[in-house]
């Protein structure tokens, strides 16, 4: 049994202006008329049944999910607060566990960038049939392309085949000098986010790894059900800190498998993510909406509806939505989640 799980309850910080807390770059167009979230879903679609396609996300983004998807009420799970995908992934498992269901569950983010969707759900049934008949982690690798500072890694142990790679081990986000070294070595993957992995493995690791969170669910599970579950949910949720399933729990496990994904992948976490989506000009900027850019190289420029003309300026986001206007150098752009 393969089922996936969308999470979809962040807030898209380092996309603002375009990305706001009350609607986030998951739910919003930003290279063509579908969201993020509806184009996930469409490519989980074509090789699973909407019943077995659920997303989670918090309570003040229910709406959005039941406007751009066709999923079932029951297929959307929804956290009290956003805590994170270690929190997120939990309370999905014991969902599953409750009812004596015990799938294979792909969990995934919402607002990744995936261009390639045959060898996306190739790269996932490999993995599914590996987490299938072993109690394991499978994540799904990207090879690098470039020295990326912004996403952590994975390295492969040298032994293995063409399609399931043992991990050996998870690395933070590095400088730079040390990407450049790593994108020349070819046992050293991005990390996706993309995890496949069965209902009750993700529950022992949870147990193993992070038990102030396995005592948390563990409450939330012997609620569902009862009149008081909604309440049990909330008080048990608010108590949690805010972690990572990568930190809490992958980087910590000791059986893990990569699967190479060979689609084009980008997790659109912030505006320079369009320089690698959006063909340049012949100055080395990328625009979209009208404009008239003199003497301009390197820039970033979005517009929703205004006309935007820039002279004599270089490396800058210049960002214009109906609700707020954004000027930024490119090297602060990490900078940006600052602002809201």
């Amino acid at each position: 049994m393969l089922k996936a799980v969308i999470m979809a309850g962040g807030n898209g910080t380092r996309l603002w202006p375009k990305s706001q807390p009350d609607l986030p770059k998951q739910f919003i167009p930003i290279l063509d008329g579908q969201s993020m979230l509806q184009k996930t879903v469409s490519r989980l679609a074509s090789f699973l049944s909407y019943r077995d396609i659920y997303v989670v996300t918090v309570d003040k983004y229910v709406s959005y999910v039941k406007e751009q998807t066709d999923l079932p009420d029951e297929n959307i799970i929804v956290e009290p607060d956003s805590k994170d995908t270690a929190a997120c992934i939990g309370l999905t498992a014991i969902r599953f566990l409750h009812h004596d269901q015990d799938p294979v569950l792909i969990t995934l983010p919402s607002d990744h960038y995936i261009d390639g969707d045959d060898a996306f759900r190739d790269a996932l049934l490999t993995a599914y049939h590996q987490a299938a008949k072993v109690p394991c982690v499978v994540t799904v690798g990207i090879k690098p392309n470039r020295p990326e500072t912004a996403y952590g890694y994975i390295k492969v142990e040298e032994v293995f085949d063409d399609n399931v790679m043992p991990v050996e081990k998870f690395t933070e986000k590095p400088d730079l000098s040390t990407a450049l070294r790593w994108i020349k070595v070819p046992h050293f993957y991005w990390n996706s986010g993309i995890f496949v992995w069965r209902a009750s493995v993700i529950r022992e690791l949870i147990e193993q790894h992070m038990p102030r969170l396995s005592e948390g669910l563990r409450k939330i599970q012997a609620g569902i059900g009862k009149p008081e579950e909604k309440s049990i949910l909330k008080q048990e949720y608010m108590k949690l800190n805010k972690m990572s399933i990568d930190y809490g729990v992958i980087e910590k496990a000791s059986c893990i498998y990569l699967v190479p994904g060979s689609f084009v992948w980008d997790d659109m976490g912030n505006w320079t993510s369009l320089e690698r989506l959006i063909e340049k000009d012949r100055n080395g900027n990328v625009v979209i909406g009208e404009h008239k850019l003199l003497n301009t190289h390197n820039c970033i420029v979005y517009s929703e509806k205004v006309f935007i003309g820039a002279i004599g300026i270089e490396d800058l986001i210049i960002t214009v939505t109906d609700q707020a206007v954004l000027i930024c150098r490119k090297d602060k752009e990490q900078e940006i989640k600052k602002l809201m």
